[in-house]
């Protein structure tokens, strides 16, 4: 049986989101503004920008989780404001900053929960919950409880849980975060078979340059709230751009072996024989 029979979304509209003129304040601050942005299907994204741009903000917005000022937000075509929160569920799989959960749940548990929206059979939702901590790496884990993991294999956790709720679109906060560098690559290989083979549309928050530029189709820049620049790998990654957003001094050359950008990061400039300790 597919996860999603039934699905109201159409998988051929042009767009898996598109954002437009969209503002979102609380308590009368301005978070984000005049935010237009969108993500076609089969695309791995990623947002980046200093802390306080409003990355996660946006996130929130996506989901539904924050109600918007103003603009609309589609997804496939629909105002999202018009989409119930179980099909919200059906169509974006989400992976928060951090949860934390009040009880003992066992990872395995925690990964079935994203079966809550489908009138799955708890044997299929087993079923798909293994398979899915099984991509993951971390199916010895299955029976672990979430409390007593570490961050890094949280976050695994809550990624399987997105593979099991089988959403055409992702919406990652920090996926990677807490992880080593081997199981972060690990991660995003998995992503871009998933976006290969099944055309989902992954939308993810994250700080580590270098690994965006290996990975990623395209990206977009935060700060202050606003969009302050788009577009793929080889055409934003550039020295004097990167300085101005992040506000450092950055070197830009070409990885040796794939010919991607490498972003290096240099120390304040000191007066000479200043002590750099």
């Amino acid at each position: 049986m597919s996860p999603n029979k039934g699905q109201e979304f159409s998988r051929f509209d042009r767009y898996a989101l598109e954002i437009s003129d969209l503002m979102f304040e609380i308590d009368g601050r301005v978070i984000l503004k005049e935010i237009n942005l969108k993500f076609p299907a089969g695309e791995l994204i990623g947002i980046l920008g200093p802390n306080g741009a409003g990355k996660s903000s946006l996130i929130g917005v996506m989901t539904g989780f924050f109600p918007i000022s103003k603009g609309q937000i589609k997804v496939f075509g629909k105002d999202l404001r018009s989409i119930s929160a179980k099909d919200r569920a059906k169509t974006m799989a989400l992976l928060p900053q951090s949860l934390e959960t009040p009880f003992h749940f066992r990872a395995k548990d925690v990964v079935m929960m994203g079966r809550y929206a489908y009138a799955t059979s708890m044997q299929e939702a087993y079923s798909m919950a293994m398979d899915a901590l099984g991509l993951c790496g971390i199916r010895h884990l299955a029976d672990r409880s979430f409390l007593n993991l570490s961050g890094g294999e949280r976050r695994l956790v809550l990624l399987a849980r997105c593979l099991c709720q089988n959403s055409p679109i992702f919406l990652l906060d920090e996926a990677t975060s807490s992880l080593d560098i081997r199981r972060k690559m690990e991660v995003f290989e998995l992503l871009k078979d998933q976006v290969c083979q099944k055309n989902r549309s992954i939308i993810i928050v994250i700080h580590d340059i270098n690994l965006a530029s290996l990975y990623l189709d395209r990206l977009i820049f935060l700060k202050n709230g606003s969009i302050v620049g788009q577009g793929s790998v080889g055409e934003i990654l550039d020295s004097k751009y990167l300085s101005k957003v992040f506000e450092t001094r950055t070197i830009v050359m070409k990885h040796p072996e794939c010919n991607r950008p490498v972003v290096l990061f240099s120390p304040p400039k000191k007066p000479s024989g200043a002590c750099l300790n």
